[in-house]
């Protein structure tokens, strides 16, 4: 036995295959959405493989930065609010000079007015992602009290600028919070004027 070529629908030529069990069946050929390979389906397509998430991709990433300088023994405080499902991805310190303990709380007394916005930026804004806007706010000014650390990150470096070495830290596993209000203290704990960068990234899930 043989495949057989035959005429389908609109003269379309059509072949049923020999299943070699004295069957056929006809030839169907499974091929993956086009969206899905590169070379837009050319001689050199391939299964597309991107590096991230589909998150990022979709414009649901957001990152922000706090360039700061807390004198010793003194503590800044970030407010975040988040109204929507969030994953935290990265949390990280780059230290110049003096010590800095960085704490993530839920709970507490908040006093004061957080009136300072950080910038908060999409970590895509290629003309492919969506016109997502991110939601999580961060604000900077007041004060917070009590509360539970849920993250802990610690860095120093010398207290003389003249020696002292730039170092970081970072908090890079994932963590998933439900939607509410949580606080990022930066405190010094050294004898010196700390100053570094503060940055977060983070995915939105609404």
């Amino acid at each position: 036995m043989a495949d057989i070529l035959y005429k389908g629908a609109q003269n379309a030529d059509m072949k049923l295959i020999d299943m070699g069990d004295t069957t056929f069946a006809n030839r169907v050929e499974a091929h993956p959405p086009l969206k899905l390979m590169t070379d837009d389906n050319g001689d050199y397509s391939r299964m597309r493989v991107d590096v991230g998430q589909t998150g990022f991709f979709a414009g649901r990433e957001a990152r922000t930065f706090y360039e700061f300088s807390i004198a010793s023994g003194a503590t800044q405080v970030i407010k975040v609010v988040a109204p929507t499902d969030t994953i935290v991805q990265q949390l990280s310190i780059d230290l110049y000079l003096s010590e800095i303990r960085l704490e993530l709380l839920i709970g507490g007394t908040e006093g004061g007015t957080f009136a300072t916005p950080l910038p908060i930026f999409k970590t895509n804004t290629m003309s492919t992602a969506s016109n997502y806007v991110p939601q999580v706010t961060m604000n900077r000014g007041g004060t917070h009290t009590g509360g539970t650390v849920v993250d802990l990150i610690q860095t120093l470096t010398d207290t003389n600028p003249n020696k002292a070495t730039p170092a970081g830290a970072s908090e890079d596993s994932p963590q998933g919070f439900a939607t509410g209000t949580f606080y990022i203290r930066l405190i010094n704990t050294d004898g010196a004027t700390a100053t570094g960068i503060f940055r977060a990234r983070w995915e939105e899930r609404p």
